[in-house]
């Protein structure tokens, strides 16, 4: 297999590149200490000294979009503070000092909407063509930022979670079609916000398109339609075969459901070595996916709609709470 030749030295203006993969330019950057721009066929990274300050996708919602969406700031002052603070970077800084949101709120939303956004940017395995565009810098401004091999490791995390839920990666980028009525299971899919997605669930609202509408995080949405389709009260599209295959479930659970850490265990990370230490896989020929079965698995009561993890529900609750508050 040939490398794919190095991305040209930063010249100050977007350059594009030859398709690769993912990992391979976010190492390359992080390697070099990079500043700037990193585009995508899914969205953009934004890259201070080779740590990740910020990342756009238009599968995810924004801060902008949680804070107008629950009405803590109007789309005009939203216009206004981009207008007049984002050609500076500053539009972090006057939210706070507006007393818009605090310091904490600000810091949680936007990591939140950092590590949504980066999995559709860096999940992409079609292979696309990538451009950096050098000492470029984000209109929010400098409030967290995040190690590649961090980032690296959430979003493999998050494929297997959505893989472990239902191995159908079409449901992402489809309308969300529910079933006809007299198809449905007897059961009504629990908690508020299953429900709620359902409800709006028109046949043409995409995942991207209710996670803004519901202002919610694009990841948690994109994980609640596959588990819906799971549970048989969506239709799941047959158009394209998926990029993953059911394998992916892990040792000891064939069924393709989550495994329960065990209370007091450690959780360990295995060593890498090479390209692997920064988090993300092996650089691999930009090429299309590898092909799956043309048909969706087969609805079971193996995908449930509730995780009865003490981890995982704590862990949604804070996700719940946060989303209220913002």
């Amino acid at each position: 297999m040939t490398a794919a030749p190095p991305l040209a030295e930063p010249t100050g203006r977007a350059e594009p590149a030859a398709p690769r993969n993912p990992g391979e330019v976010v190492a390359l950057l992080a390697a070099r200490r990079a500043t700037g721009a990193l585009h995508g066929p899914l969205g953009i990274l934004h890259l201070v000294d080779g740590q990740v300050a910020a990342a756009e996708s238009p599968r995810a919602p924004g801060l902008a979009d949680l804070l107008t969406g629950c009405g803590r700031i109007t789309p005009e002052d939203w216009a206004e503070l981009l207008h007049r603070h984002g050609p500076q970077g500053r539009v972090g800084e006057a939210l706070a000092e507006r007393q818009l949101i605090t310091r904490g709120e600000l810091e949680l939303g936007h990591l939140g909407t950092l590590f949504d956004a980066a999995y559709f940017v860096l999940a992409d395995r079609s292979g696309g063509t990538w451009r950096f565009e050098s000492d470029a810098r984000h209109w929010l401004g400098p409030v967290a930022l995040v190690d590649p091999a961090r980032l690296g490791r959430e979003v493999e995390r998050r494929r297997r979670l959505l893989d472990g839920i239902w191995p159908w990666p079409q449901l992402d980028t489809a309308p969300v079609r529910p079933v006809e009525h007299n198809r449905r299971p007897s059961h009504r899919p629990p908690g508020r916000r299953r429900r709620e997605l359902l409800d709006h669930a028109d046949g043409r609202r995409t995942p991207a398109d209710l996670a803004r509408l519901l202002g919610r995080s694009g990841f948690g949405v994109t994980a609640d339609v596959r588990r819906l389709a799971a549970a048989g009260l969506l239709d799941a599209p047959r158009h394209a075969a998926p990029t993953a295959t059911p394998a992916a479930a892990g040792p000891g659970r064939p069924d393709g459901g989550l495994h329960r850490r065990v209370p007091g265990a450690t959780l360990r990370s295995t060593p890498a070595t090479g390209p692997a230490a920064t988090g993300f896989a092996a650089p691999a020929a930009a090429g299309p996916a590898p092909a799956g079965p043309d048909r969706p698995p087969a609805t079971a009561a193996a995908h449930p709609l509730t995780v009865p993890d003490p981890d995982i529900a704590l862990l949604t609750r804070v996700r719940d709470l946060l989303e209220a508050r913002l």
